[in-house]
Parts: C-alpha cells; structure tokens; sequence
C-alpha cells in the first residue's frame, strides 16, 4: 500500500481531496475553479488536447484566461514498452510537486505546479498527472536547436543558449541538485530573452530529480553526460548542427577556470564511454520492440 503520510510534506495553501479510486492534491484556492472546469479527484474529464509536445501527449485547462498544462506521466527506455501511461507508485507527482516548490525558492525557474493527481487503474496500476501553469512566448532549447540546425535561427543564439544552460546546470549541482531526465527536451527557452540579452531558462519535467547531499564529482559528471549523449543522438538525426562548439560553450559556462573545466571534460568522457554500450543496446531493444508495441490502456 502507498504511504500516503507523504502528503503531510506538502505546503499549507495545498489542499488534499480523495475519491474513492483518486487523490488530488491541488492549490486551494484554484480547488473549485479546477473543479468546475471538470477536474477534480472524482473526474478528469475537462481536459482537452494541447497544442504543446511532450514525451505523450499533452493536455490543457483553461480557466478564464488562465492556462494550465496537464502532463500525463509516461515511461521511457524499456518501460514504455511494458507498462506505458501504469505506475506501482502514486505518490510521483507529488513529489514532483514538492520538489517544483523548493527549486522555486531557490531562484530556478520552474513553471509553478497546482495541482497533482493519481487515479486507480483497476489492479495495474496508478495514472498520474501534474498540472503546471502555462508559461507563454517559450519553444523547448530542442527545438531551438533543431532550427538552428535548418538554418531556420542564426546560429548564434545557440552558442548563447548552450552558455545560459552551462549556468543553469552549474547552479543545480551548487544546490546539489540531479535532474533525472537532463535533455534540451525539458528546458524551455523565453523567446523574447533572445533579443534582450542572455537567454531566460525554464526547467522542465522534475520527475525522478532529487536533491543528493554531498553530491559527488561522479555523480555531477554522469549527469553531464546524459546531456552530451542526448546532443550527439540527436546529432546524428540531423538535429544538432553543431555539436562540440555546443559542448565548448556549455563547460565553459558550467566551469569558467580552464583547468578544472579541462578536467571535467574528461570526467564526462569517461562517463559517457560508460554509458554508451549500455544505451545503444537498449534504443536497439526499443527499436525491436516497437513493431509489437500494444496499445496503451484508456
């Protein structure tokens, strides 16, 4: 059984509602608005499909002219193959929840999350969902990337980029912070930043990522070469234009002294030869598994 104490963690203005196959936790002030609009632990029924592109599909409600993002969790790797949209553990997004508040008051830039729920599948399992506010005038730093790349952006603005997420990963292991999922996918880029100056940076899909006292050098350079492997797997598809100029102005954002940064480049290498065998087996179990992909349950 769930340990459901968990949500005693959660802030004050955060209220707590259960039905008898869902929980929802939700701001308390935007309790009755969710609800009216079709959203409450008993129903979900007031989503409607979101022009946004994530992982799965996204969803939206709209309150006034209040937007909010509905992400339903969906497994990568091997899992999305076994288990799809299904989680043994409901308390996820709650946790999600937690940890957007914290990054918050820390100074990152997170999209503010207002709601999380879990719904009972029958015995499989649990559905999830996070409600986040929409956060208008952004495209995702893989996408700006891949424009770049078709010379649809000058290229310069992801030299910027790639030196504004330098510092932003910087200041996530200063905080000893791991994003678990650490891909340009999950980081948004304000549009209009673009212009002004030094690009504004949101971070995105914090499930999984937690906060690891004393967090190791090790630990900083594999996260780092999640990163790099992503970039160089799109690369291939044509999607990075640039990918070594990309990683020169990123270390040199996240480490400006060129010794250590010499130093982490060379943690990250090793690091990535690790994982590489490891992760180019698994996309060709992916790829295999693909063609007997079973749909996923309603």
């Amino acid at each position: 059984m769930p340990d459901w104490s968990e949500l005693e963690r959660l802030p004050p203005d955060v209220l707590t509602l259960r039905h008898a196959r869902a929980v929802l936790a939700v701001r308390r002030d935007l309790a009755q608005p969710l609800a009216a609009a079709g959203y409450s632990a008993k129903s979900a029924a007031g989503l409607s499909p979101s022009d946004l592109a994530g992982r799965a599909p996204l969803f939206e409600l709209a309150l006034g002219a209040q937007r909010f993002v509905v992400r339903r969790f969906s497994h990568g790797g091997l899992l999305r193959w076994l288990t799809g949209q299904l989680y043994w553990d409901p308390l996820r997004p709650f946790r999600e929840m937690l940890l957007a508040r914290r990054l918050a008051g820390l100074g990152i830039r997170v999209p503010e999350v207002v709601a999380a729920r879990a719904s009972r599948v029958l015995l499989l399992g649990w559905r999830l969902e996070l409600v986040s506010r929409r956060i208008e005038g952004t495209l995702d730093l893989g996408t700006l990337l891949s424009r770049t790349a078709r010379g649809s952006l000058p290229v310069e603005l992801e030299t910027r980029c790639a030196r504004a997420l330098g510092q932003l990963v910087a200041r996530l292991h200063a905080i000893e912070f791991l994003h678990a999922d650490l891909t340009p996918r999950n980081v948004l880029v304000d549009a209009d930043s673009l212009q002004a100056g030094e690009p504004g940076l949101w971070l995105l899909d914090l499930d999984g990522s937690r906060f690891v006292p004393g967090l190791s050098a090790s630990q900083r350079s594999t996260n780092l070469a999640r990163l790099w492997r992503h970039v160089t797997y799109t690369q291939r598809e044509g999607l990075v234009a640039r990918p070594a100029a990309l990683c020169r102005a990123f270390l040199r954002a996240y480490e400006p002294r060129r010794v250590e940064r010499r130093a982490w480049m060379r943690a990250v290498a090793r690091a990535h030869r690790r994982g590489a065998n490891l992760h180019a087996a698994t996309r060709a179990l992916e790829r295999g598994l693909g063609a007997k992909r079973s749909r996923p349950l309603p």
